[in-house]
């Protein structure tokens, strides 16, 4: 409409997972950007200090129990008047043999990595509806292709994630709310940084070196930071990305356009 003014980016953010590498990334993205941001976590000290250090509200909690994240949406809105984009980070790299003895497991990544998700966004729902807002998801490529030995439970749990957000697109879609899921390959955090601590010694190499032989056949042959995922999650809940719903967006150095078998072909890396 003439004359009209439109926020490009939301007043009213929440960020689960808002104690780990991308969600405080995230997290402080936002508020940089403009937007009051609530952020929730089950590591509750960790949370405020994040908190405290971006100026954002604190709402802990445990990202697997939805009394808990209904209390978190209310919270939220009750604090801010509304909520526009809902971005969930929360994750667990929760590793075991696919069998009995990984059952654990299993549940636990799907407990903390979907059914949580599932939770916090069915919750923040009405409220996103009212504001014709946004889903932003945090997923993985092991969403989009089989994760690493041991990492059954993940896997399911992050393709699961990413076809809850399509549905969730085209079920709210008609009714002004967006949702997308980004799908990171290596990120500089905590979260991953097991993975790459268990190679670092296994070939007896430093981390640097580690995280640089596990994107020696990424086109940009680096991990990510958190800082640009929380870059694309920006994108994503802005009018900029009025279009984009739906969608799965691999945010990985360019590795998920690689073809694995010519792989061996990439020059190594030097300097």
């Amino acid at each position: 409409m003439v004359g009209e003014t439109r926020r490009r980016s939301p007043e009213f953010v929440l960020v689960s997972g808002g104690a780990g590498g991308m969600g405080s990334a995230t997290a402080r993205r936002f508020v940089e950007d403009g937007a009051k941001v609530a952020i929730t976590d089950i590591d509750a000290d960790r949370l405020k200090a994040v908190a405290d250090d971006i100026g954002a509200l604190a709402v802990p909690a445990d990202g697997t129990k939805r009394d808990e994240l209904a209390q978190v949406v209310q919270r939220t809105i009750d604090e801010f008047g509304g909520l526009d984009t809902l971005v969930t980070t929360q994750g667990v790299f929760s590793t075991g043999a696919a069998g009995k003895k990984g059952d654990d497991a299993w549940s636990r990544a799907l407990d903390v990595n979907l059914t949580g998700c599932y939770f916090l966004a069915t919750e923040a729902i009405p409220h996103l509806v009212q504001r014709k807002g946004s889903i932003v998801a945090i997923a993985s490529t092991a969403g989009l292709f089989a994760g690493p030995p041991g990492t059954v439970g993940y896997s399911a749990a992050k393709a699961g994630l990413v076809n809850l957000v399509r549905w969730l697109a085209r079920e709210y879609g008609p009714r002004g709310v967006r949702a997308n899921t980004v799908c990171p390959g290596w990120v500089r955090t905590t979260l991953g940084e097991g993975a790459i601590a268990f190679l670092a010694k296994r070939e007896d190499i430093t981390l640097e070196e580690a995280y640089l032989l596990t994107t020696a056949h990424t086109p940009l042959r680096r991990p990510a930071e958190p800082e640009e995922i929380a870059a694309v999650c920006a994108f994503l809940a802005s009018h900029d990305a009025s279009m984009v719903t739906g969608q799965a967006l691999a945010v990985d150095g360019g590795g998920s356009a690689v073809d694995l078998p010519t792989a061996v072909f990439d020059p190594p890396i030097t300097g």
